[in-house]
């Protein structure tokens, strides 16, 4: 089926390099208008995540409960998923630690299944890359004006 597709579109005298232009913008299109998505550059600090690497490497994040969906660039064809067990740390990121990301990139420290990944945004997206975990711990302040038992 695809390669009827190509050679009708070759007939039709469509490029080939156009149509390929076209569905990794309509792709980045719908990854940037995902609910929560922030885009930013991941790392692995320690122990192995497939698909991930130890140095710094763009893309789109997104939580999904505690599951962060991090989508590889350039293409964002590929999708990471990163089941968190808890933050580590909450960061200002250092001079030239990450570029490309805003005058002052936050850069968080997930732990997750024994390994340790650092995510890093820009200050305008840090309420959206902590996720699950800008919610208060008391469970008394998630619920204000509910009488609590005492």
């Amino acid at each position: 089926m695809g390669r009827v597709l190509i050679a009708l579109l070759a007939v039709l005298g469509v490029d080939l390099i156009v149509v390929f232009a076209c569905v990794v913008y309509g792709r980045k299109y719908w990854v940037k208008r995902q609910p929560g998505a922030f885009r930013g550059a991941i790392r692995v600090e320690s122990g192995k995540i497939d698909g991930l690497r130890p140095k710094w490497s763009r893309g789109y994040g997104r939580w999904v409960r505690d599951i962060l969906v991090w989508t590889k660039a350039p293409f964002l064809f590929r999708n990471v998923l990163i089941p968190a067990d808890a933050l580590n740390q909450q960061r200002p990121a250092r001079d030239d630690e990450v570029k490309r990301l805003g005058d002052q990139p936050i850069v968080i420290r997930l732990k997750a299944n024994g390994t340790f990944a650092e995510v890093a945004a820009s200050e305008d997206d840090a309420t959206v890359l902590l996720g699950p975990y800008h919610r208060p711990s008391n469970p008394d302040d998630r619920h204000p004006g509910v009488p609590t038992s005492t």
